[in-house]
C-alpha cells in the first residue's frame, strides 16, 4: 500500500467533506458546533495538502504552514465538540497549544530535510493526544439519551487516537528514527495511516450524525410541546396515555387522571386582555408543574384546560394531590391582576378502561365540580 497515496486520499476526503458542509451550511449550525467543525475540516484538508510534500512550496515553509493549520484544525475540532455539548471553551489554552505547535514547526524548519517532519510529528503526537483525550472524555461523560450510542462510538475513536499518537511519538523519540515522514518503516506507517483514514471518516460521520439526531429530537420536542406554557401538548398526552394504559393493563396498577379547567377564564380575557390571559395560562402551568410529584406529568389539553397524569395512584391519593394542587395554583385578585382558581375532575383507571372511558369520567367529574360552584375537586 502506497503511503503517499493514502495520505492524499485523506486530503481529498477532508476537502470533499469541507465542501459539502459549506454548501449545506445554515444559521442553525452556529449553535450545534457544525459551522466550527466545517472550518476545522477545511483547515485540516489544507494542512494535509501542505504536508504531502508535493513540491509546490519549499519544504521548510510547507512544514511550518502545514503544522500551523493542523494545530488550528485540532483547536477548532475541540471547540466544535464543546459547542455541541454546551461546555466552556478554554480559548487561552487552545491559543497556547497553537503557538507551541507552530513554534516546534518553526524550529524544525531550520534543521536538516529529514528532520523537517519528524520533530513536529513527535512533539505534536504528545500535544494532540491530550486534546483527543479531552474530546473523548467530554463525549463519554455528557451523553444525551437519544445520542448515547453514537457519542460513545465517537468517544472510543478519540480514545484510540489519544493512545496511538503518543505511542507513535514515543517510539520515534526513543528509536531516534532520523528519516522523513513518508520514509518511516512501512510496518509503522501503514497501520497508522490506515487507522487515521478510518478515524477521519468515522469521526466526521459521527459528528454529523450527532447533529442530525439532536436536530430531529429538538423538532420532535417542539412538536410535542405547547409553545405558550412549555408543557407537553395534546399529542404528547396521547402518547403518554397509551403508555399508561399499557402499563396498567399489564400490571393491573391503577393510575389517575386529573382534568383541570381555569375558572372564568373568558372573563379574564375580556377584562384584562389576551396578553394578560396568556400570562395567566403560563403562570398557572408553572404552578401546576411545580406542585406535581416527580413521576407525574402535566399537559396542556387545549385552551384553558389542562391534564395531569398520575401513575401508580389510587383514588384517595389522587384526591389529596388534586386538593393540594387546587390550593397551590390559585391566587387572590390584585389591583392589576385577576384572581386565579381552577376546578378539578378526578378519574382513576379501572380494569377494562380504554382512554375514552377514563377521559369521559374525568370530564363528568370536572362538570360536577363546576356545577357545585367551581374552585373545587370532584371524583367520578
Amino acid at each position: 500500500m502506497d503511503i503517499r497515496t493514502l495520505f492524499l486520499a485523506q486530503t481529498c476526503a477532508m476537502a470533499a467533506i469541507a465542501a459539502m458542509l459549506w454548501v449545506a451550511r445554515s444559521p442553525a449550525d452556529e449553535g450545534n458546533g457544525l459551522k466550527t467543525w466545517m472550518w476545522a475540516v477545511g483547515c485540516q484538508a489544507l494542512a494535509y495538502l501542505l504536508l504531502a510534500n508535493l513540491s509546490w512550496w519549499p519544504m521548510p515553509l510547507s512544514t511550518l504552514l502545514g503544522n500551523a493549520l493542523g494545530a488550528l484544525s485540532v483547536a477548532l475540532f475541540f471547540t466544535a465538540i464543546r459547542q455541541f455539548l454546551g461546555l466552556p471553551i478554554a480559548i487561552r489554552r487552545l491559543a497556547l497549544m497553537f503557538v507551541l505547535v507552530t513554534a516546534a514547526a518553526t524550529v524544525a524548519s531550520g534543521l536538516t530535510p529529514s528532520e523537517h517532519r519528524l520533530i513536529p510529528t513527535i512533539f505534536n503526537g504528545f500535544v494532540y493526544a491530550g486534546l483527543e483525550w479531552l474530546n473523548a472524555l467530554a463525549l463519554w461523560r455528557s451523553p444525551r439519551p437519544e445520542l448515547r450510542r453514537v457519542q460513545r462510538i465517537v468517544a472510543l475513536l478519540y480514545f484510540a487516537m489519544a493512545l496511538l499518537l503518543p505511542v507513535r511519538a514515543g517510539v520515534l523519540l526513543l528509536d531516534a528514527i532520523n528519516v522523513g515522514q513518508f520514509s518511516i518503516p512501512e510496518a509503522w506507517n501503514q497501520p497508522i495511516y490506515l487507522l487515521g483514514f478510518i478515524y477521519i471518516i468515522a469521526t466526521n460521520l459521527g459528528f454529523l450524525q450527532m447533529c442530525k439526531m439532536r436536530a430531529e429530537a429538538e423538532v420532535r420536542m417542539q412538536a410535542l410541546t405547547d409553545g405558550l406554557t412549555g408543557l407537553p401538548n395534546r399529542r404528547a398526552l396521547d402518547e403518554a396515555m397509551d403508555a399508561a394504559l399499557g402499563a396498567a393493563q399489564r400490571q393491573e396498577q391503577p393510575f389517575a387522571l386529573l382534568m383541570i379547567d381555569l375558572d372564568f377564564f373568558k372573563s379574564i380575557n375580556d377584562r384584562f386582555g389576551h396578553h394578560t390571559g396568556d400570562q395567566v395560562l403560563a403562570t398557572f402551568a408553572a404552578r401546576l408543574r411545580g406542585g406535581l410529584r416527580s413521576q407525574d406529568q402535566a399537559f396542556r389539553y387545549g385552551g384553558e384546560e389542562f391534564i395531569a397524569l398520575l401513575p401508580d395512584t389510587r383514588a384517595d391519593s389522587a384526591l389529596v394531590l388534586a386538593e393540594r394542587l387546587r390550593q397551590q395554583v390559585g391566587s387572590a385578585a390584585e389591583p392589576s391582576k385577576p384572581a386565579i382558581s381552577a376546578s378539578f375532575g378526578v378519574a382513576v383507571w379501572q380494569p377494562g378502561d380504554d382512554g375514552d372511558a377514563i377521559f369521559q369520567r374525568a370530564d363528568r367529574a370536572l362538570y360536577q365540580a363546576k356545577a357545585l360552584g367551581r374552585d373545587r375537586v370532584a371524583l367520578a
